[in-house]
Parts: structure tokens; sequence; C-alpha cells
């Protein structure tokens, strides 16, 4: 029968029953009370198996790796690879250890994607044409002297009221839907929403400013002058009442802008 042995590290070394002790085995110079020197230990006066006694620690102590390894069979992995891998290990056996190994980590790049939004920018355009016109009512005319640039025949005293009308014409210029052929129909909806529910009422802000230009205007005069300067001085007067009237309008209509409407095209028929 073969002679096989298990080895743990920090361990005593055991001996099964039927084999012999591995220091009696190699010195045969321990022999037990009772038993004749150089007999195998195993075996009692009566010829029967026992088991042995001694201490594994002394086995372990006077025995080198490779007297213990010399009485392995060659090439027996059941003992050498479990041996080796407690050896490795500091004494646990990986085959039994029931803790799952880890997992790596794990590291990678997610889905690419381009999206693309675009819109149109609309603008309006309001064109204001003013104009105005003026007369005389009610002049009364008497002789006057002292005047610079004419003899006392011409020198006259006016009064009357200048009668003044304004009047603006408005042109209001919006974009077509026609000036964006390569829309889809959905996108030429939004755009023809936006130019007629947002550029259009705008614009139309525009046009209400501008008409407060229009109106008629009295303005009393009380003139001393020469006769030939009378048109000239109503000219003068009428127009001294139009400019703020007109730069009044255009300052109304400044103030809405600047106004730009852009109309998302990001939209599926």
């Amino acid at each position: 029968m073969a002679v096989r042995t298990r080895r743990t590290v920090g361990q005593k070394l055991d001996v099964l029953p039927g084999r012999a002790p591995v220091d009696d085995a190699l010195h045969g110079n321990k022999a037990a009370a009772g038993k004749t020197a150089g007999m195998p230990l195993f075996l009692n006066q009566a010829g029967m198996t026992g088991a042995v006694v001694q201490d594994a620690a002394d086995v372990a102590a006077e025995s080198t790796d490779e007297e213990l390894d010399a009485l392995l069979p060659p090439n027996d992995s059941a003992v050498e690879e479990p041996i080796q891998r407690m050896v490795e290990t500091g004494g646990v056996d990986l085959a039994e250890d029931p803790s799952p190994a880890p997992l790596p980590d794990v590291s990678g790049d997610g889905i690419e994607a381009e999206v693309s939004a675009y819109s149109v920018t609309l603008r309006g355009r309001t064109d204001a044409k003013f104009s105005s016109s003026f007369r005389t009512r009610n002049v009364r005319t008497t002789a006057a002297t002292g005047c610079d640039n004419c003899a006392d025949s011409d020198c006259v005293h006016a009064t009357g009221t200048l009668v003044s009308t304004f009047r603006v014409t408005t042109t209001v210029t919006l974009p077509s839907v026609s000036d964006f052929p390569d829309l889809t129909a959905c996108q030429r909806q939004r755009v023809r929403d936006g130019i007629n529910n947002v550029l259009r009422p705008h614009e139309q802000e525009h046009v209400t400013a501008f008409r407060t230009y229009n109106g008629t205007v009295s303005t009393p005069f009380d003139l001393t002058l020469c006769r030939s300067e009378f048109d000239g001085q109503i000219q003068a007067l009428h127009d001294s009442v139009e400019a703020p009237r007109q730069a009044a309008a255009q300052a109304a209509s400044d103030a809405l802008d600047p106004f730009e409407f852009e109309v998302d095209l990001d939209c599926e028929d």
C-alpha cells in the first residue's frame, strides 16, 4: 500500500491509519516503548495495524520538504495541487472559497446623436409719407408804421387764424411665405402664422404711431410786417407747428423698435 500524507501549512502532519510515520521511515531512531528497534511502528507485536501517536510537529521539525515530497507518489496532482494552492494563499484553499470573484471595472461610450433646429427671422417695414397744408382765416389788415424793410405805405398789421392740416399715408411691407421656397408644409404654416399673428400686428402699431400726425390745428396770429412778407411769415408759422408734430409721430414709431420675430421651424408634417 502506498504511503500518502496530507500537508497543511501551519497545521500538524497527520498520519493516516495503516501508513508509516514519516520520522521512523526516514530515520528509524525513535522506536516506541516495547517495540523492537527498526520495526515499522505501524505494526504491533500481534501484527495488527495501529495508529501512530507521535506529534506531527516533531515530524515537521525533523523532516525537510524534500524528504516529505519523497514520500508522495510522483505526479500525484490530487495531493500536490491543493497543497500548492494553500501555500500560495496562506493556508486557504481557493477552490473551497465560496466568495465569487469580483467583477471588473466597465467603461465605454454612449450613443452619439446630432439634431438641428433652425428658424427664420421675419422683419416687416412700415413707411410713412407726411404731408400738410395750411390756410388763413378771418384775416384783418390795418395800416401800420415802423416796418424795417419797407415804407410805411407797405407796413401793415395783420391778425387772423392759421389753419394747418396734417396727413400721413403709410405703407406696410411684410414678408411672404413664398420668400422661403425650401420649407415643408408644416414650416410654411408656421411662417404664415408668424406673419399674420405676430409681425402684421406689430407693423400695425407703427401705422398707429404715424397716424398721430394726422389732424387739423388752428393757430391765431398777430403780425406787423411789410405786405410782401405776409406769405413767408404764414409759411414759417405753419412749419413751426408741423415740425414738432411730425417728430412726435416718428418718435412714437421708433419706440416700437427694434423688433425681430423668429419662427421656429422645428416641426414635422
